[in-house]
């Protein structure tokens, strides 16, 4: 396979990525934030999400600078690779039912 079409497989996977990862947030948002906050949430998700990438962009370009390029792809590809693991910790692998009647609290545990 030739570099040109790695990257385009590297690309769509993680096009796909994102995909399932949008749908399954969107909808977590979705069950669990109040009606009247629902708005305020999504404003704020979408300021961090779409603020950070900026920050981002300066610091790849700071790195590929000081790294050089390949190193720099490879960092971003494993970081990429591991960020799923900050979840695990948290109570969003353990959510089986969004059920109206089994609300999550604050602290991520569900009433009883």
């Amino acid at each position: 396979m030739t570099q040109a079409g790695a990257l385009g497989v590297a690309e769509f996977l993680a096009g796909i990525g994102v995909l399932l990862f949008d749908g399954s947030l969107n909808s977590l948002q979705a069950a669990v934030t109040p009606d009247s906050m629902r708005s305020r949430v999504a404003g704020a998700y979408s300021t961090v999400n779409y603020g950070i990438r900026p920050l981002g962009a300066i610091v790849g370009g700071t790195l590929a600078t000081l790294i050089g390029l390949r190193p720099t792809l490879i960092t971003a590809a494993v970081g990429g690779t591991l960020s799923p693991l900050w979840l695990l910790p948290s109570p969003i692998p353990r959510i089986h039912s969004l059920a109206p009647h089994d609300p999550l609290t604050a602290d991520g545990g569900t009433h009883t």
